[in-house]
């Protein structure tokens, strides 16, 4: 029984590190590194679904404020089209589409 259930971790951490790898592949690890801060959210928003947690709305919002923080402190990157993630060959799409996955699996695991 407690086999499966870290067989299934196992596997959720394994796909992690491949959705990893796919998205630095694609896109900048500044902007990686921005998008793997969602973390701490998806995890108060799993905690709050499974684990029928209860969060105060000032717990939500400072929350909701330090995702708003790091992506108005990373700004410059946005707009900075000398970034090496626009290489020939690399699909943007694909490594946010990666992360994303990534940072839910993170939230779940």
């Amino acid at each position: 029984q407690t086999s499966r259930k870290m067989l299934v971790l196992a596997l959720i951490y394994g796909a992690m590190n491949i959705l990893s790898f796919i998205s630095l592949r694609n896109i900048s690890a500044s902007v990686f590194t921005i998008f793997a801060q969602c973390k701490i959210l998806t995890t108060a928003t799993f905690s709050t679904i499974i684990l029928k947690r209860q969060y105060s709305w000032t717990q939500w919002r400072a929350l909701i404020a330090l995702m708003l923080g790091v992506l108005l402190f990373s700004e410059p990157i946005w707009g900075n089209p000398n970034q090496s993630a626009n290489r020939k060959g690399n699909n943007p799409i694909l490594g946010t589409a990666a992360v994303l996955i990534e940072v839910t699996l993170s939230g779940f695991a």
